[in-house]
This record gives C-alpha cells, sequence and structure tokens, in this order.
C-alpha cells in the first residue's frame, strides 16, 4: 500500500531541493506567463521576439526547463509579456 504525505504547500521543499522558496517562486512566474500567453491568445513566435529569444528556447522555459535562469530575469520576462498586450 502508499503511503500518502500531506504536502508542506511547496513541491520543492517537500521533495528536498536546497534552494525550494527560489525554485517555487520561479515555477509560480513560469505559471503565471503561461496563462498570460493562453488568456490573451498569444502566439509562441511573438512571445518569443518581444522575448529576444527562440520559439524552442521559449517551449522549454514554458514545459518546466527554468532553474538556470535568475529570478530577476523571469521576473523581466514576465513584466514583457504584460507590457506587450497592453497595445
Amino acid at each position: 500500500m502508499s503511503k500518502v504525505e500531506t504536502s508542506r504547500g511547496n513541491v520543492y521543499t517537500d521533495l528536498g531541493f536546497p534552494e525550494a522558496k527560489a525554485m517555487h517562486a520561479k515555477a509560480q512566474i513560469v505559471a503565471s506567463m503561461c496563462q498570460t500567453i493562453e488568456a490573451k491568445r498569444m502566439s509562441l513566435d511573438h512571445v518569443a521576439r518581444v522575448l529576444g529569444t527562440t520559439k524552442n528556447e521559449l517551449v522549454r522555459l514554458l514545459s518546466g526547463h527554468f532553474q538556470a535562469l535568475s529570478l530577476d530575469k523571469l521576473e523581466r520576462m514576465q513584466k514583457e509579456i504584460q507590457e506587450c498586450t497592453k497595445t
């Protein structure tokens, strides 16, 4: 039988990652970016151009490969996405 544990609210803490708080914050920012892109029906090509990256790199980021990016960088990217939806 499987053992069920109650989460502490941060999967990275639950899994014992050393930078759990930062990873959780990064994940929340990326999730917000995904929601904005979907809600505004933005094309990934357009978002990649706004961010100065490739579509492939953007897809990797949005699918969870954001560990190497700083929290500040992700916050700037999120702000750029939000700004381009205002026009």
